[in-house]
């Protein structure tokens, strides 16, 4: 080989490896922007909020540039960069439980002491038949009555007094109990009724609401006595970024047809992902604080419309357990759609508690799957 051919060959791989390092550089700055969404609130700054959305994409490009470099043997670059994939890692595990691939916990619980808990984002029932086909509103009382859990949390749950509708009555009635809490803050004709319900085979013996200016999303807290221990329980539905089919179909096409995005649409996508960020952040600290003033144990159910990553979830949860650390699944999307990675829906308790049988049930009957685990008072 001549020597120029050695000089053109050598520069090549200069700016080959200088392109690479500016790139994996550039992905670290967005992963680091993506992990202070935990730490800023959105209404003091959003921008870190918008690229946490992102979050497990922009992790797994992170760690596909690390083997690279790996393989490379970029040594420096990595060490530099090593910090970012510990802080990185231990978010991501809360996406994709990766510690369950080396080992799994042993979950054993007194029957007798035992309780079972769900969370689940009903969808009113499929009163308006969101799918177009075979409505789902008996498929989805009849889950949950089949689960029979001992304490259920329901979001975007559905009433109609008139009784044509039947939710209630057939749950109560399935589960064998007469205690329920629910707000509705919308009517509709004096009959129709929309919002969040608790029910439990415990008894209630206080309850109350947590409400938010400006929304009709709501948290309720219904403190029940669980083997002779007052208990409280948060159910709570956040901030929705209200996005329609067009709006997700859009966002699914970005990776498609980067040639012909329209500026307008996803000016509006991103303003309303901000503005319910902004909100949800507002309503996890109201919640945080009502939460760290109650003396009792605590178990948080939810919908929070919010990834593990975000604001909302590190305020909610801090000094509270995630029960989907218990999982023996890896993936734990919990929202039924075409977004993967997207999990949003939660069950958090306080160190009073041990937490098992962590299980994300993947049926078809809402837009989002129902959460449940099992529960005893620690002695």
């Amino acid at each position: 080989m001549s020597l120029n051919n050695k000089k053109k060959k050598s520069l090549f791989r200069r700016i080959v490896k200088s392109l690479f390092i500016s790139i994996y550089i550039f992905n670290s700055l967005l992963l680091i922007l993506a992990l202070l969404a935990k730490y800023i609130d959105a209404n003091t700054w959003s921008l870190p909020t918008i690229f946490a959305l992102g979050f497990p994409y922009i992790f797994l490009v992170f760690i596909i540039f690390s083997i690279i470099a790996l393989y490379r043997k970029y040594f420096t670059t990595l060490l530099i960069l090593l910090p970012f994939f510990v802080w990185g890692i231990s978010v991501f595990n809360k996406y994709l439980n990766i510690t369950s691939i080396f080992y799994s916990k042993n979950c054993t619980i007194p029957s007798t002491k035992s309780f079972d808990v769900m969370t689940f984002n009903v969808r009113l029932f499929d009163v308006y038949n969101w799918k177009n086909h075979h409505p789902n509103h008996q498929n989805i009382l009849d889950f949950i009555v089949k689960q029979s859990p001992d304490i259920a949390c329901f979001q975007e749950y559905y009433y109609q007094s008139d009784g044509k509708y039947i939710t209630t009555d057939f749950l109560l009635k399935g589960i064998k109990t007469e205690n329920i809490h629910t707000y509705f803050p919308v009517v509709n004709r004096k009959t129709d009724f929309f919002g969040i319900a608790t029910i439990t085979r415990f008894p209630i013996v206080n309850k109350g609401e947590i409400t938010f200016s400006g929304t009709s999303n709501m948290c309720i807290y219904t403190d029940i006595l669980v083997h002779s221990d007052t208990v409280r329980i948060y159910n709570m539905h956040l901030e929705s970024v209200r996005l329609g089919s067009e709006d997700y179909a859009f966002i699914s096409s970005l990776e498609h047809k980067p040639d012909s995005l329209e500026l307008n649409k996803s000016k509006s996508v991103l303003r309303r992902l901000i503005n319910a960020s902004k909100k949800r952040n507002t309503q996890a600290t109201i919640i945080a604080q009502h939460i760290n003033t109650c003396p009792f144990p605590v178990i948080v159910c939810g919908d929070f419309n919010d990834t593990p990553s975000s604001y909302t979830y590190s305020v909610i949860s801090k000094n509270l357990n995630d029960s989907y650390s218990l999982i023996d699944k890896y993936l734990g999307s919990t929202y039924n759609g075409n977004i993967p990675f997207l999990r949003i829906d939660y069950i958090l308790y306080s160190d009073d508690f041990n937490s098992c049988n962590y299980q994300i049930h993947r049926i078809n009957v809402s837009d989002h799957f129902p959460v449940t685990c099992t529960m005893t008072l620690k002695p």
